[in-house]
């Protein structure tokens, strides 16, 4: 809102629909992911019943009505603000469909053909859908409130759509890269989770993908089989992630963000002037993919 010249202090309290939408989705995914832990605690269906939980996830969704209905701006815009919020529900709803019918059998057919882009195309979909297209549409929202363009609409949306999916990238790079503490922590060097927790849990994910095509077939077919039996023992994960590593396949995904982000602010540079939030914007693009550099 405010890269476009509008005033943030506005609509302050509208932010809780970010949270709304947000928690209503974590409690859903922890149902149908039968997650036993979120956020460092119990899940809300392990802690409250399944019943519960479903309702509390629904009624989150629908709560966002009370933050779009208390927006100070025109009938038009406010039709263009709920138009925008049931596309990410729809989208939303769809990537997360992808997600529960998983890419075991697509794997499979990928490894034995050495063909990556299906595999590719749909870890970049449910990406897309789930992560990207709420950043995209609350960033929208955003831009329409502060009277912006459509061109700055667009642009900023597609930016943090690009934002969005390069984040996903990431998080699963860092997953078999780690996140490590630097000298800004109290004490630097620091490992703060254990390294491949997706491949423990047979997880397809980026960077596995990625090694279609450039991982030897023989080698990519012993470690998908691998990934596939979900190994426990951590020099047995270990050596899953030296082998993406030795062939590039890893360095490509942090590759392939970087230009995902910096293609979507090129579009985006000249459609907004020069200011502080500006700054910000360009700042967190580059937050999000440096994360593991």
């Amino acid at each position: 809102m405010d890269v476009v010249g509008g005033d943030s202090r506005e609509i302050m309290d509208f932010l809780s629909a970010a949270e709304f939408l947000h928690v209503g989705s974590l409690v859903i995914d922890d149902i149908q992911d039968e997650s036993a832990t979120r956020r460092g605690g119990i899940t809300c269906h392990q802690k409250y019943g399944l019943a519960t939980a479903i309702n509390a996830g629904s009624s989150a969704y629908f709560s966002v009505y009370y933050a779009i209905a208390g927006l100070n701006v025109t009938p038009e815009v406010r039709n263009r603000v709920y138009e925008q919020y049931f596309l990410t529900m729809r989208a939303g709803h769809l990537g997360q469909a992808l997600d529960i019918n998983g890419l075991d059998a697509v794997m499979d057919e990928c490894v034995a053909t050495d063909n990556a882009a299906l595999a590719q195309s749909r870890v970049i979909a449910t990406h897309k859908l789930k992560t990207a297209a709420p950043a995209g549409c609350l960033a929208r929202i955003g831009v329409m409130m502060g009277h912006g363009t459509d061109v700055q609409v667009e642009s900023i949306g597609n930016y943090f759509e690009s934002v969005g999916i390069a984040f996903q990238i990431m998080d699963d790079v860092l997953n078999l890269r780690g996140i490590i503490t630097t000298s800004a922590d109290k004490k630097a060097g620091q490992l703060l989770k254990d390294l491949g927790e997706d491949i423990r849990a047979g997880k397809v994910t980026y960077p596995v993908v990625k090694g279609i095509g450039r991982v030897p077939h023989d080698e990519m077919v012993a470690l998908w089989a691998k990934i596939k039996s979900k190994p426990e023992a951590q020099e047995e994960i270990n050596a899953c992630i030296a082998v993406l590593e030795k062939y590039g396949a890893i360095q490509a995904c942090v590759d392939e963000a970087m230009e995902m982000v910096e293609e979507a602010w090129r579009v985006l540079d000249p459609t907004v002037p020069d200011s502080f939030y500006k700054i910000m914007l360009r700042a967190f693009g580059w937050f999000v993919v440096e994360r593991s550099t």
